[in-house]
């Protein structure tokens, strides 16, 4: 016998650390994933909140100006217009210094000009990318920021992480909590699991998927379930092997806690013909054993199925109620006269 389950069971211990301001659910509701189970007090958390959604909205300004300053070029596009006046001015001077109709000093004044504007259009160019740059870090942080706080305020609001039923509310109005306090538990009741111990010598009989009669002798019913996981290793203490069994839809009784009987579904359980291991021999033909037949030792082949403890099933070969000589003084052949000693 084992107990019945639900399918899973969460303990709810709150993120936020603060006085419990109100109950909004109670033992015994089914309530939504996402539906509040208490509110801790957000007042700290919703100032701090609009805080930072002003912090957000002044970097989302500042980036946004410093976009469109990039866009129309307004602290590059002076710049630009004088380092081209200059440029042309030079390759004026540049011409007439050839033709010696302008001064040496003219032409390296007119140099030295385009050239101190050029780095002047360099450093519009970089100073308009750096603001891009910084403006968009800055509001990466606040947004960053802004999350951190609504993560805080929503925190306040303690909800179930699962569609389920309340099975404990832990905390009162006025009490303080914290993340150290378990204050509620929500299980999965949408069905049912019970989880049921398989010896390593049977474990091989038992697959996913495979039927099983559930019996609630408590409520007087009979369930249809399905083994849904096998553990892949057993207990090292026991040598068994944990299965967990889920039960039909049709599992509607809240039965969580009651006691079930779990059997394997076996169509041909009853018609099964199970021999002695030992009694069994094998050659290049296969698996046989001797059949008693009045007096003398028949060889039949058999075919094997599963094997239980000292026992193994025959599927073809042999029927219900046929002897078979379990040992012999000697090897025996096909015919051989026999004397038979019953062992009990």
């Amino acid at each position: 016998m084992r107990e019945l389950e639900a399918l899973s069971s969460v303990d709810i211990i709150p993120v936020a650390s603060g006085k419990v301001t109100q109950i909004l659910a109670k033992e015994g509701d089914h309530v939504e994933a996402g539906a509040p189970l208490f509110q801790i007090d957000n007042q700290d958390a919703s100032l701090q909140l609009e805080q930072a959604k002003a912090g957000s909205q002044a970097a989302q300004a500042s980036y946004d100006s410093a976009q469109k300053a990039n866009q129309l070029n307004t602290v590059v596009k002076p710049a630009q217009i004088s380092f081209t006046t200059a440029s042309d001015n030079f390759n004026r001077i540049k011409v007439l210094f050839g033709s010696g109709d302008v001064s040496q000093a003219d032409y390296e004044a007119a140099k030295a000009q385009m050239d101190v504007a050029q780095v002047q259009l360099q450093a519009a160019q970089n100073s308009q990318t750096t603001s891009c740059e910084v403006t968009k870090a800055q509001l990466d942080s606040a947004k960053a920021a802004l999350n951190i706080a609504q993560k805080r305020y929503d925190d306040c609001t303690v909800s179930s992480p699962i569609k389920g039923l309340v099975t404990k509310i832990s905390v009162e109005a006025g009490q303080t909590v914290s993340p150290q306090i378990k204050a509620a538990t929500v299980i999965d009741d949408s069905g049912k699991k019970v989880k049921i111990k398989v010896a390593d010598m049977d474990i091989d009989q038992v697959k996913t998927g495979t039927e099983v009669d559930v019996n609630l002798q408590t409520l007087g019913e009979s369930l249809k379930g399905s083994i849904s996981d096998i553990s892949s290793v057993s207990d090292s203490s026991t040598g068994m092997f944990l299965v967990t069994v889920s039960l039909g839809e049709e599992s509607t009784n809240s039965a969580i806690g009651l006691m079930a009987d779990i059997r394997l579904s076996d169509n041909q359980g009853e018609n099964s013909v199970y021999i002695p291991v030992k009694s069994v021999q094998s050659d290049d033909t296969g698996s046989y054993v001797y059949k008693v037949s009045d007096t003398s030792a028949v060889k039949v082949p058999i075919t094997l199925g599963k094997k239980k403890n000292a026992y193994i099933e025959v599927t073809n070969g042999l029927l219900a109620g046929d002897l078979v000589v379990l040992q012999s003084s000697k090897p025996l052949t096909d015919g051989e006269k026999i004397s038979i000693l019953t062992v009990k």
